[in-house]
């Protein structure tokens, strides 16, 4: 009934928590989140994005807002149907753009497939600050940037490398005492981590085998002893030797045996699961990798763990 509660209020928080998480996507480059500043007086970025069925419909969509937007600021009255036919004929945008005098250049752009199937393109474009400038357009080489994903993408690496040297930390830990537990106790490195179901099962062979040893050694002396008694016929002898080989080659397997199990139970006793280990509760800020729109991102948030 506990683990029960528990899990329920373990689902409000995981609930409550996604709930606040912002995602952001940040493997798109940056220049789609926000157009670079221009350094020169006679051109400025424009970011624009167009949606359609495949990608060459989204870039003329991209493009011919640009283009519309682009003549609205520099005063070239185009007609929205002239800049639409031109585009949709998959005419280059230079010649486009010298025919209407709409100075343009891209020099970037990003396709990313929606869920839907239908494609949204982004594009970055120069274009002339004013009517009466004519732009000196340069190449941009920073169509590539993912500074973002990046950083992120380092954080997170971190934060999984910690984690891992913290687990391997406590592991090595406990380890290390379930070894030196069974190396003298038989099993007793098992139970430690509550595992009494092998521990039993090392202790109870290795009785067996070296009590079974044991026991052979001294019946196999009892023989000797009768091999060497005065008065001993043959035939006894005979007998008495016999059964004593017999005994001791019971005896030698039996502890051979033994040690190998005990060699068995101490590598068992490091490498098997500390079951004390999965009652671990941690509260831990965290980055997820997440995935939306097809298009690798991080959500932020807290995570809480608890392993029953």
């Amino acid at each position: 009934m506990k683990k029960l509660l528990l899990l329920v209020v373990f689902g409000s928080l995981v609930v409550s928590a996604s709930a606040k998480l912002t995602r952001k996507p940040t493997f798109r480059p940056d220049w789609t989140f926000e157009a670079p500043e221009s350094h020169e007086t006679s051109f400025l970025y424009v970011v624009e994005h167009g949606e359609g069925s495949t990608q060459r419909e989204a870039l003329n969509q991209a493009i011919g807002r640009v283009f519309q937007s682009t003549a609205n600021r520099i005063g070239q009255f185009v007609s929205t149907d002239e800049i639409n036919r031109a585009v949709q004929a998959g005419t280059d945008y230079e010649v486009v753009s010298r025919k209407m005098k709409v100075p343009i250049n891209k020099v970037c752009e990003f396709p990313v497939k929606n869920p839907n199937g239908n494609w949204t393109m982004y594009i970055l474009c120069q274009v002339a600050v004013a009517g009466n400038v004519v732009p000196e357009f340069k190449p941009y080489n920073g169509c590539t940037n993912h500074e973002r994903f990046d950083e992120l993408e380092a954080i997170w690496n971190k934060q999984v490398q910690d984690s891992i040297n913290a687990v391997n930390k406590v592991n090595k830990k406990s380890n290390a005492r379930s070894l030196v537990a069974s190396t003298f106790i038989p099993g007793m490195g098992q139970m430690l981590k509550k595992q009494g179901g092998s521990g039993a099962a090392f202790l109870l062979s290795e009785v067996a085998l070296f009590g079974g040893g044991t026991v052979c050694y001294f019946l196999g002396q009892e023989q000797l002893k009768k091999m060497k008694a005065v008065g001993t016929s043959y035939e006894d002898y005979k007998t008495a030797k016999n059964m004593k080989n017999t005994l001791d080659i019971a005896m030698y397997a039996a502890f051979g045996a033994g040690v190998a199990v005990h060699v068995g139970n101490m590598v068992h006793a490091w490498v098997v699961e500390d079951k004390n280990l999965k009652q671990n509760f941690s509260f831990v800020p965290a980055i997820i990798p997440s995935n939306e729109y097809s298009i690798p991102s991080y959500a932020y948030g807290a995570g809480i763990q608890f392993k029953f």
